[in-house]
């Protein structure tokens, strides 16, 4: 069977598909991964071929910098009624910039995906949730397709809500912004509007399920996978650590688009975990580094390791709140002090961590370094946090794997595919 991945030009969001892909893979697939031209490198580094679509972009960085306020695509769990306004940042974002006509001159993701899957003619289309050209793709060659989602489902969410809310008013597809939206590419290609251009058929979820987002939809629960690449081990790392240590990272997509504000400032946490008898391994870029006059002895500052070389090493984590960082913690069993820094799902992530009790969460921006190092030696030092983490880590491998998912998908396609 040929199988195209089709994701948008983020290292993470092309390794939180390589579980799957490799799976698929392993049981005798053809598999492909289409993305622009600059996520081709890291496509190919990890083994897999690429196939180049559109001209090079970062749709993650306009997503962020073009919103007008940090958070208008993040929404947040305690006010879960505010979501029109996440809405029609989507609909502006995913939909209306992706499939707007390119100038002359210019490549489209979304031409050159549908002339890609024409000529290939693939069975099966996987595909990112923020990269509905490939709903369209899939539809004009007759794949079967659906979406595997890296975080919570924001627009299913969404979606499922405005669609309530409409069939309650007596609404019309002339009333819907996102029908209209997608109309013309629908009538370019020939293809009527139906609701898996915007949500797939059905979606490969690997958020936790008491966690879970969820829209009216089809879900297949897979179990996150943690996965960053490989890099050489350094020799500090190749022996247990001689105090606790804990891994303070902004994560890999946060650092790769844009500065956000986080709750506590780089200098607050840093002179935090200067007082506490710890080893801290920093994973800061030079920009970051740049706004600390001084990095305390007990911390060791890397530019890149992966996450699933250091995680072992760990007794706990402080992070922004990503799905990415947040998941290789649970599959590690590690308490999670966080400081979330909104732009999708962080909220839920924080949330739901403190709710199962398996870490603290930093709410106050103003709090103080000493108020942080309490909190962080609590996580250290109170077992509860650790028997809590223990206890998302089983759920986690009681979850189906990528290799388990090999079958349903099998079946999937069997009945989806024209």
């Amino acid at each position: 069977m040929r199988i195209l991945f089709a994701v948008i030009p983020l290292p993470s969001h092309v390794f939180t598909s390589i579980p799957l892909a490799r799976a698929l893979q392993g049981a005798g697939h053809d598999v492909r991964f289409a993305s622009t031209p600059n996520a081709q490198r890291t496509i190919t580094d990890l083994g897999m071929h690429a196939v180049p679509v559109g001209e090079p972009l970062d749709k993650s960085q306009e997503l962020l910098e073009e919103s007008a306020e940090p958070v208008d695509i993040a929404l947040d769990p305690d006010t879960p009624d505010a979501w029109e306004p996440v809405r029609d940042a989507l609909l502006r974002d995913v939909v209306t910039d992706y499939l707007a006509p390119r100038p002359a001159g210019h490549r489209s993701v979304l031409d050159d995906l549908v002339a890609y899957c024409r000529g290939w003619r693939p069975e099966l289309v996987i595909w990112d949730p923020l990269l509905l050209p490939a709903a369209v793709a899939a539809r004009a060659c007759g794949a079967a397709h659906g979406r595997l989602l890296w975080a919570v489902d924001t627009i299913g969410w969404t979606r499922t809500r405005y669609v309530e809310q409409s069939l309650q008013r007596g609404g019309t597809p002339a009333d819907d912004p996102w029908v209209q939206a997608l109309l013309p590419t629908c009538e370019r290609f020939g293809l009527p509007f139906t609701e898996d251009l915007i949500t797939g058929q059905w979606s490969v979820d690997t958020v936790p399920e008491r966690m879970r987002l969820a829209g009216d939809h089809t879900y297949l629960p897979m179990r996150y996978v943690p996965f960053n690449g490989g890099a050489t081990v350094p020799a500090w790392l190749q022996s247990p650590p001689e105090r606790p240590r804990v891994c303070l990272t902004w994560g890999g997509t946060a650092r790769a688009v844009t500065e956000r504000e986080s709750t506590v400032a780089l200098p607050t946490l840093l002179e935090a975990v200067s007082g506490l008898d710890i080893e801290v391994v920093a994973t800061l870029h030079a920009d970051q580094l740049s706004q600390v006059e001084k990095i305390p002895d007990n911390v060791r500052a890397v530019e890149y390791i992966p996450l699933t070389m250091l995680l072992p090493t760990c007794s706990a984590v402080i992070h922004q709140g990503g799905d990415s960082t947040f998941a290789g913690a649970i599959a590690g069993g590690l308490p999670q002090l966080v400081n979330p820094a909104p732009k999708w799902g962080e909220k839920y992530v924080a949330r739901y961590l403190e709710r199962r009790g398996a870490g603290v969460v930093l709410h106050d921006r103003d709090a103080s370094a000493a108020q942080v190092r309490d909190q962080l030696a609590r996580i250290l030092a109170e077992p509860s946090f650790r028997d809590a983490a223990t206890v998302l880590h089983d759920e986690m491998m009681a979850t189906p794997t990528p290799h388990d998912l090999v079958p349903l998908l099998e079946n999937l396609v069997v009945r989806h595919r024209r």
